[in-house]
């Protein structure tokens, strides 16, 4: 009988380990999952398709050159003496913020050079300084780059990549392969020199005959950022493949209408 008590007891003891071990995996383990699982985040999209107003109109916010560094501690160039102390890229950020809420555009456009590179040390954080205004207005906002957005720490692709999966942008690191207008032919666009080459399609009104028809297209191009031509180092360009695909898609929209 005692042998049999002992027994019972170890058997006791030993169910009382593994739920204690089960228990401190469950709150230690499992909750850091559930930690992390909180902290996955998904885009937040704008409204779309892009459309005219009721009224006809199609406001755009074109902004270039901001040349973000790294906020508070990049002072701004160019500017007074006395201004030099107190001017950094925060004066571009509330700029921007104001611009935004006085104009209500239907789509805001950066156009290049949108951080300076040789000014900040973590270009991912510098894009989302100075893409921050648009991402707060809940707008839609594209992007294209200047040449000098890659010099810091990330090249043009990595840059296209990160702008297109921020909030409610509406930008494109590169055409799609297939033809969107007409899936059926399966035509597929040849490669495309640089990055950042694509096209918006606004609609018309809602409610209108044009609500269900692309009337304005936005075509933005990678125009470069250095070429090295007979020795010489100059400016970027846009290239014929380039070209090749914005009459391509233009052609193909004046057969569908």
């Amino acid at each position: 009988m005692e042998y049999i008590a002992a027994k019972g007891k170890h058997s006791f003891l030993y169910i009382t380990l593994i739920y204690t071990v089960l228990y401190f995996l469950h709150n230690q383990i499992l909750q850091k999952l559930e930690i992390n699982y909180e902290k996955i985040y998904l885009k937040k999209n704008p409204d779309l398709p892009l459309r005219f107003r009721y009224d006809g109109t199609f406001k755009i916010l074109q902004v270039a050159d901001m040349h973000y560094g790294m906020g508070m501690v990049t002072r701004c160039r160019d500017v007074m003496p006395p201004e030099f102390k107190y001017c950094s890229d925060l004066n571009t950020t509330r700029f921007l913020k104001r611009i935004i809420e006085a104009e209500k555009p239907d789509l805001i456009a950066f156009t290049g050079d949108n951080i300076f590179g040789p000014s900040t040390t973590d270009a991912a954080e510098s894009l989302f300084k100075a893409f921050g205004p648009a991402m707060e207005s809940g707008l839609p906002w594209a992007a294209i780059l200047g040449n000098h957005d890659q010099e810091s720490t990330m090249n043009r692709e990595e840059m296209m990549y990160l702008i297109s999966l921020m909030d409610y942008s509406v930008a494109q690191v590169n055409p799609s392969t297939k033809d969107s207008l007409n899936p059926g032919k399966g035509r597929t666009v040849e490669k495309i020199d640089g990055f950042g080459n694509y096209d918006l399609r606004v609609y018309g009104p809602p409610g209108s005959q044009l609500a269900n028809s692309s009337i304005l297209n936005l075509f933005f191009l990678d125009s470069g950022d250095r070429e090295t031509v007979q020795g010489f180092r100059t400016y970027g360009w846009i290239k014929e493949s380039q070209l090749h695909w914005l009459h391509g898609v233009s052609e193909a929209f004046q057969v569908t209408r």
